[in-house]
């Protein structure tokens, strides 16, 4: 299971990695154009339809994107989770506060950094 989240990671990643190269060669094939456009070689319209196609695959690249890296956080947060067995989870259910026994049971170490994040190690 943890193998199958790490691969869609690294899937979104390549992907992530792909749309950003596209995304600097359409800033090239704009420049490009409009050299073209500037130099006579291509009217108005032809300029102005290259740039709006190219510009609604950028954005289309640029969404496509930020939805990679929501994916690939959420696989990092489902990767972070640990599957407690629900009898375990009914064994709990009710407290209000963490105690001392759940904290020895599931917590392998509790991390507090300068800048204020906590991080919680969870048990394997």
């Amino acid at each position: 299971m943890r193998k199958q989240h790490e691969d869609s990671i690294e899937a979104y990643k390549t992907e992530s990695a792909d749309c950003e190269k596209r995304q600097e060669q359409i800033k090239i094939q704009n420049r490009q154009n409009y050299e073209k456009y500037h130099e006579g070689q291509m009217n108005q319209k032809q300029f102005m339809e290259e740039k709006m196609q190219l510009e609604e695959e950028r954005e289309r690249l640029q969404k496509r994107v930020q939805e990679l890296g929501e994916l690939i956080n959420g696989e990092k947060e489902i990767l972070m989770k640990k599957n407690v067995p629900v009898e375990q989870m009914l064994m709990y259910l009710g407290y209000e506060k963490l105690t001392r026994e759940m904290l020895e049971e599931y917590v392998q170490g509790i991390y507090v950094y300068d800048d204020g994040r906590v991080e919680v190690e969870w048990k394997e």
